[in-house]
């Protein structure tokens, strides 16, 4: 198998990385905690995988010292007709809806193997792949998603939507419909792929506990949710649904088994659920009716009182709350970030006092030191790399053509100024609130002398800035902003387009 080799490399150092970049994160949490706390603050141990103990094909390290050699094994197995990934191991992962989702860990090897054959498949076989279909693909992405859907539902008032999900898609595809659906639509694929795939889809169930490489019973229905072959195959047992909504000249966009359909027909609608409905018995996996919202009506704000039907005013898709002239991002994704900044502002600035172990030191100089930490941490996730200046730079000559970090890096076309404006309202309130408190309690504590930010409005502290004694430069302690960062990022992308600038699809953790 070309490439191979290099692709064990890649994997294994994609891993590596991973694990080096999180322990790094943790020894400087460890850092800030000693300075912050006059006890002794244990050092925050970065914890390996469990499951890289299992077996040394679990092991990134391990994998890179041996590549030849396993490499050379991998590819005589395939010769041979005999290859067959070991067994995955199986983690849970916490649904945002609700429930839990069975993710498989295959050993590093076999990932690289998933890897290429996906590669292979998805680039000689995207002419057959639906243009509605936008999920684990090289030339469209959840971005693209959402401009078509901007597109269709820019010039209406009103719109028929249907959203029905399915219920563990992943889990319950019918390999025989996959077979079915691969020789029926003529996908391009060789002896040695078709194997592969095979080998993948019989691999055995991923175990949680009692790890053997070469025991575990065999999958008989669904896909395995943590290989590159899956993303490949979940798009061709939904291929027949696709044509089916194209013939019936419904409008619609899918992620994978997130989808969503609109026509201004009622009629069409209905014949477009009825393909739904059929195609989830092809496809084995039955549709939620918990949470699927089935047929309403897409309105502006002002017609919702007055619409005939159960209606909207916004649609969930990829991370984003799409209305028919309004782009924002989902409410979940604002509550976790206002979750996110809030704990940053208690560990900075109260979980010390709280405790009793706030060091003084911290507040003998020109400003509050731990306030300063705050800072730093909320622009990073707001911001990514950029500092403040940065951002203004931006703001008054436009961005250069970069990859943007950072919480609205995922969300590069939300235009709903008003919503963001709120956040940085309620941040800077957030934060004076905290701020006021922080007081409180080191005059309690008998510090009654506090250096700034301590003395300031509300409306001072969203632009403080001050003179660093140590550097002489100017110490930049201004709020990030939600509103700025997106208003550049949006900006950028309207430039040199979403895609080249912005992350995607929306992380359901971020």
């Amino acid at each position: 198998m070309r490439n191979l080799r290099s692709t064990v490399d890649a994997e294994a150092l994609k891993l590596i990385r991973r694990y080096e970049t999180y322990a790094r994160e943790l020894a400087e949490e460890s850092v800030r905690r000693s300075r912050r706390s006059t006890s002794s603050t244990p050092r925050l141990q970065p914890m390996r995988p469990e499951y890289w103990a299992l077996a040394s094909g679990f092991d990134p390290y391990r994998v890179r010292s041996n590549a030849g050699a396993i490499t050379h094994a991998i590819e005589s197995a395939i010769r041979a007709r005999g290859y067959r990934p070991r067994s995955p191991y199986g983690y849970l992962v916490p649904k945002p809806d609700g429930g839990e989702r069975l993710v498989s860990v295959f050993q590093v090897a076999d990932n690289a193997v998933s890897r290429l054959v996906y590669l292979s498949l998805i680039r000689k076989n995207l002419p057959k792949l639906s243009a509605h279909s936008y999920a684990y693909r090289r030339d469209l992405s959840a971005h693209d998603a959402i401009q078509y859907i901007q597109a269709e539902f820019a010039t209406r008032d009103r719109l028929f939507i249907a959203e029905f999900d399915f219920s563990k898609y992943f889990d319950t595809i019918d390999h025989k419909h996959i077979w079915e659906t691969i020789d029926e639509q003529r996908f391009l694929m060789t002896d040695v792929e078709r194997r592969i795939v095979e080998a993948f889809l019989s691999a055995p169930l991923p175990r949680t506990t009692e790890y053997s490489e070469f025991e575990g019973t065999t999958r008989t229905e669904g896909v395995p949710q943590g290989t590159s072959i899956s993303l490949f195959l979940a798009n061709i047992a939904a291929a027949p649904l696709d044509r089916a909504l194209e013939r019936i000249g419904v409008g619609f966009v899918r992620y994978a088994d997130d989808t969503i359909i609109w026509s201004p027909d009622y009629g069409r609608i209905c014949e477009a659920v009825d393909a739904l409905f059929e195609a989830s018995k092809s496809i084995g996996a039955s549709l939620n009716p918990t949470k699927s919202e089935g047929i309403r009506l897409l309105v502006t704000p002002e017609l919702e009182q007055k619409a005939e039907f159960r209606s909207t005013t916004e649609v969930k898709f990829v991370g984003y709350e799409v209305g028919l002239h309004a782009l924002e991002m989902k409410s979940e994704t604002v509550e976790r970030a206002k979750r996110h900044l809030q704990q940053l502002l208690y560990f900075n600035l109260l979980s010390e006092l709280h405790k009793g172990t706030q060091d003084p030191g911290r507040l003998q100089g020109r400003v509050d030191r731990d306030y300063v930490v705050f800072i730093w941490q909320a622009r990073r996730y707001l911001y990514g790399d950029l500092s403040e200046n940065d951002l203004r730079t931006f703001e008054r000559n436009g961005a250069p053509l970069r990859r943007f970090k950072g919480l609205m890096s995922f969300y590069p076309l939300v235009d709903d100024t008003d919503l963001l404006a709120d956040l940085d309202a309620w941040f800077a309130a957030q934060s004076w609130l905290a701020l006021r408190r922080r007081a409180r309690l080191l005059r309690a504590a008998g510090i009654p002398a506090l250096p700034p930010p301590h003395d300031l409005g509300i409306h001072d502290l969203i632009r403080y800035t001050r003179k660093s004694k140590t550097t002489g430069g100017v110490l930049d302690l201004r709020l990030p902003s939600f509103r700025r960062i997106s208003s550049v990022i949006r900006r950028a992308a309207a430039r040199y387009g979403p895609n080249a600038v912005g992350q995607g699809p929306p992380p359901y953790g971020y």
